[in-house]
């Protein structure tokens, strides 16, 4: 008998099992992962002309499952749910991820990518989020939004991630095909400001609005001489600090960081309020408005190179092996699980160093 459909999107396949038996699999890829679902059909060992006709129709029924299952991909990917559909919105559902997220970091990420949708197509349903309109999405993002390669590809992650938790809840019947529409992850330059950039942010002065800017400029100055990443420096407390460290588990990694407070740390810290056990209290809860004033603020400052909140932590990182912590020690003030990761600023240096000693002009 043959192993599988052929030329179809989804196939059947045998798997023999240890009494002889034979069990029927589903076989088909979504988003490029291969996905393989148990049927509970099985085929016996064919012993006699009776068998072999029960197996036959066995067979029959499990093609016929592969063909509906593989007209509802197809319509899946045409924003046409079957049977478990529902018309919950997007940005309801994906408050309610927001609202069931396990982490701070997941839960931004959630919240960023609601508000960067809703923006590209206000009041869609989760049923109507095809593989056209995922393309459009991806579009969206990088002529609209100016997004780099890296940022898009999370943002799809994140999407893709949300998609599924409905098709889990019911929401919608099968995930769309989305393979080949996502970004491929780019190893991307390590930006960092020096001491001097550093020196040119801070001085510059904004007139309207100042609280509003303080609340900008505070955290991401901290981050550069503490090398926090933002989901920390959002939930960083009063009593992670102790005796000027900071004793704190990273959101990310899990990894328990020991941090010394410096004077430049200090010195952007906001005054402790009564009752309130949370540094930056005042954080600004949208990343992506957050991270479009920091890059005004830099322009001001005269900085040509992309600002995100987290060339903050590029910074610290650059700054404290520059001025001579080894590649250990910084690893660990990071919490980074790998010193090859740690390694990376090391070579950004070198290369500023080759520049520095190549721009001597010729004897």
């Amino acid at each position: 008998m043959a192993s599988g459909t052929q030329k179809k999107r989804v196939t059947v396949f045998e798997r023999t099992l240890r009494n002889g038996r034979s069990s029927l699999w589903l076989n088909y890829r979504i988003d490029g992962k291969r996905h393989r679902e148990p049927l509970n059909l099985f085929l016996d060992p064919v012993k006699s002309t009776a068998t072999k006709i029960k197996n036959q129709n066995t067979f029959a029924m499990a093609e016929a499952i592969a063909r509906k299952r593989s007209d509802e991909l197809d319509q899946a990917d045409h924003g046409i749910q079957i049977a478990k559909s529902r018309h919950d919105l997007f940005r309801d559902f994906a408050q309610k991820a927001i609202n069931d997220a396990k982490t701070e970091g997941l839960k931004h990420a959630r919240m960023e990518l609601q508000v960067v949708f809703e923006d590209f197509r206000p009041g869609i349903r989760v049923v109507d989020i095809t593989r056209d309109v995922f393309r459009d999405f991806v579009k969206y993002m990088e002529e609209e939004r100016n997004y780099a390669n890296n940022t898009i590809l999370h943002r799809c992650n994140v999407l893709k991630a949300i998609l599924h938790i409905a098709k889990l809840d019911g929401v919608i019947a099968i995930m769309p095909d989305f393979s080949g529409l996502t970004p491929a992850k780019i190893q991307s330059k390590r930006n960092f400001l020096t001491i001097d950039e550093l020196r040119a942010m801070v001085n510059v002065k904004f007139e309207k609005d100042p609280e509003m800017w303080e609340r900008v400029k505070r955290p991401f100055l901290f981050s550069c001489f503490t090398g926090l990443r933002l989901s920390d420096v959002r939930s960083l407390k009063w009593s992670d600090i102790d005796n000027d460290v900071i004793f704190l588990r990273q959101q990310k990694t899990k990894e328990l960081v020991q941090i010394p407070l410096n004077a430049n740390a200090k010195r952007f810290m906001p005054k402790k309020i009564f009752g309130n056990d949370r540094v930056f209290y005042d954080h600004p809860t949208c990343e992506e408005w957050h991270n479009r004033k920091i890059r005004e603020w830099a322009e001001k400052a005269g900085i040509t190179k992309h600002i995100s909140f987290h060339v903050a932590r590029h910074t610290f990182a650059t700054l404290t092996l520059s001025n001579g912590a080894d590649l250990f020690t910084v690893s660990k003030l990071l919490g980074h699980t790998k010193i090859t990761t740690t390694q990376i600023y090391a070579k950004v240096l070198d290369e500023g160093r080759r520049k520095a000693v190549n721009a001597i002009p010729d004897l």
